[in-house]
């Protein structure tokens, strides 16, 4: 089982739904360093409105599944025994005695 066209199209789901999150987003960020590093904090504040969201939040479900999928096809074929070539030999010329 090749899992390779499931995680090209996991990327590619996961990247156009974190596009149109990410790229109408209205928000803010903001890092406080502390001396006790507990004391450190990272603050982000993600607002994403309208269409994006509907359209973006699927693609990215879409895209997780597929990558778990692809995941799990990988894993199953690490322990799969590889498929035996079923060609049929048929004879050549060469192979045919010589006939006068």
């Amino acid at each position: 089982m090749k899992s390779d066209r499931m995680v090209i199209g996991a990327v590619l789901f996961l990247a156009a739904g974190l596009g149109l999150l990410f790229g109408f987003t209205n928000g803010t960020a903001g890092v406080n360093l502390g001396y006790p590093f507990s004391a450190t904090k990272l603050h982000v504040d993600i607002t994403t409105t309208g269409i994006p969201v509907i359209a973006g939040l699927p693609l990215v479900s879409a895209g997780a599944l597929l990558l778990f999928i692809a995941l799990i096809a990988a894993i199953v074929s690490q322990f799969r025994r590889p498929e035996p070539d079923h060609s049929p030999e048929l004879p050549t010329k060469r192979q045919e005695p010589f006939e006068e």
